[in-house]
């Protein structure tokens, strides 16, 4: 195989300014299919990024003979049919994050990925905390920066309008047990420190109301505040607070503390500031070019399928972070303190799964 033929599922923004924009530049990949709800949009993203073909459904792009390696560029409600759909017709996958809905569907798509050894499997990495993340690892595990890792401090703060119309964040059935940015951070800070152990949350939904994809208005379920606490398997105790309800918050960050030393990452800046033994406050901390990271996993994935190569992050990493977010949806419904990882319980938020 010299090209790897690709068929598209989704063509909204994620498709728009990240996945075709990349696939364009890979010589060695080859557009052939793209699906969206909406026909008409597929019509016009297939002639704006020469794309062959258009698809009538989603499930004729896994089963196209004319298809190598699928990328399902949708939320979550698809990843996992579509998934398991196209590891079953024998072809690679790439999957937008969040790995799925919940932690039973992460767990399908892992087996399917595992009883698939020759097939290639990536999940999307969140861009904030890629550039640095290489100088992160250098300094905690190979300079001991910090020293003994002890205390980790996770914010993902700001205010989102609330929206008269409908969207897909705040309905269960597409998201699942995702929200805001959580499973994103959780995904960056288990790469920096590993992961919880056990947690504890408590979160509410500031916007009590919320509209359905056919106009009708319901109870929301799925919390826009998030407050979380959590013993980590290095040893360190950890909070996270998440809102989009919170008038001048303070944005997006990951602090961690130590027995020497200290780090902070404010994830969409890129910028890392640091002190250790022998600084008296925190100071910047410069990634070199030859460490910065980007995100290319477009061209990984191809690379990857042509050549053998490693993939990051695969779907193990994935259900490291579902396994964290649904111990968060079953505290937040039960009010008790959850292990990581946890049984499959939730179908959604405020949804078991025998509900």
């Amino acid at each position: 195989m010299e090209r790897v033929r690709i068929g598209l599922i989704g063509a909204g923004g994620v498709a728009l300014s990240r996945h075709l924009p990349a696939l364009a530049s890979i010589p060695e990949a080859d557009l052939r299919l793209i699906w969206s709800r909406d026909p008409a949009r597929a019509a016009r993203v297939a002639e704006e990024f020469g794309i062959e073909g258009t698809a009538a459904s989603w499930e004729e792009i896994t089963e196209s003979e004319d298809v190598d390696a699928v990328i399902v560029a949708t939320p979550p409600v698809l990843h996992h049919p579509a998934t398991l759909k196209a590891l079953a017709a024998g072809k690679h996958v790439l999957s937008q994050a969040r790995m799925a809905r919940n932690l039973r569907e992460a767990g399908e798509m892992l087996l399917a990925s595992e009883a698939a050894p020759d097939l290639v499997t990536c999940l999307y990495p969140p861009l904030p905390g890629l550039k640095g993340d290489r100088v992160m690892a250098r300094l905690l595990h190979d300079e001991g920066y910090v020293g003994d890792i002890r205390e980790v401090r996770v914010t993902g703060m700001s205010l989102v309008e609330p929206s008269d119309g409908y969207s897909w964040q705040a309905d269960p059935d597409v998201t699942g047990v995702n929200t805001m940015t959580m499973g994103m951070w959780a995904e960056v800070l288990d790469r920096w420190v590993g992961p919880a152990t056990r947690v504890a949350a408590t979160g509410s939904s500031h916007n009590p109301r919320r509209r359905t994809a056919d106009g009708r208005t319901v109870d929301s379920v799925v919390p826009d505040s998030l407050a979380i606490a959590a013993d980590l398997e290095c040893g360190a105790t950890a909070t996270y607070h998440f809102s989009t309800a919170a008038a001048f918050g303070p944005g997006s960050s990951i602090e961690i503390y130590g027995s020497k030393g200290a780090l902070v990452y404010t994830l969409f800046k890129e910028e890392i500031h640091g002190a250790t033994t022998g600084r008296d406050e925190l100071a910047p901390i410069q990634v070199p070019t030859e460490e910065e990271r980007r995100q290319t996993t477009d061209s990984e994935f191809v690379r990857a399928i042509l050549e053998g190569t490693p993939v990051f992050p695969d779907f193990h990493e994935g259900m490291r972070y579902m396994e964290f977010s649904e111990a968060v949806a079953i505290s937040l419904a039960t009010g008790t303190t959850v292990p990581v990882p946890p049984p499959e319980t939730m179908e959604a938020w405020g949804r078991h799964l025998d509900s």
